[in-house]
């Protein structure tokens, strides 16, 4: 299995702290959250909109003190859950989506880092719709495959307190949010030796 679920990761009272950051953090607006990567002439995937609050970069390292504060000792937790150790961060960012009057769909398909292994740990702040999904395709290289004709293999649905941790090569996306007030992630891009854990 490429990625492993764990509910509750962290105890209520850490979830609440995380939802509470998010809920004071200053956002930057982007017209889409996805990679801008090329579409394919029958692919037919949507822009996402929302917000975006970078905390590392592996170029520029700590953005942002509090938000690295809150989401690094959940790194440690998850990565401590599935039995490897954090070994290094290459980014750390937090994600905010609204609904949108007469908008829905899937994002495009991406992979956060196309040039090295990397565990991708995504945590859900609160109970929403817009699942993430996963696709039947890896990153080799550089280059984008086709989705022309993709295939979704799984996909998971964000709860509170909930942690996806997958093969960063997998190709993934989300649908936009549609019910709920607040679709928000914390996603961090790490160094570990996960591939005898997700396989």
């Amino acid at each position: 299995m490429y990625y492993k679920v764990i509910d509750n990761v962290i105890s209520e009272d850490y979830q609440k702290y995380i939802q509470n950051v998010i809920h004071d953090m200053m956002w930057a607006y982007k017209s889409t959250l996805s990679a801008n990567t090329p579409l394919g002439e029958k692919e037919s995937f949507v822009d996402v909109p929302g917000f975006s609050k970078v905390f590392y970069n592996h170029n520029d390292g700590i953005t942002n003190q509090l938000l690295y504060n809150t989401a690094m000792p959940l790194a440690h937790i998850c990565c401590s859950k599935i039995g490897v150790t954090l070994e290094s961060i290459y980014y750390g960012r937090s994600f905010l989506q609204l609904p949108l009057q007469d908008k829905s769909g899937l994002s495009n398909p991406h992979v956060d880092i196309t040039n090295f292994d990397h565990l991708v740990c995504l945590y859900y702040v609160f109970d929403s719709d817009g699942d993430t999904v996963f696709f039947d395709k890896k990153s080799e290289s550089e280059e984008r495959p086709s989705f022309e004709d993709y295939k979704i293999i799984d996909r998971v649905t964000p709860k509170q307190g909930r942690v996806v941790m997958f093969d960063g090569r997998q190709y993934h996306a989300n649908y936009l949010p549609i019910k709920s007030d607040i679709r928000s992630v914390i996603n961090m891009n790490l160094g570990a030796n996960y591939k005898n854990v997700l396989q």
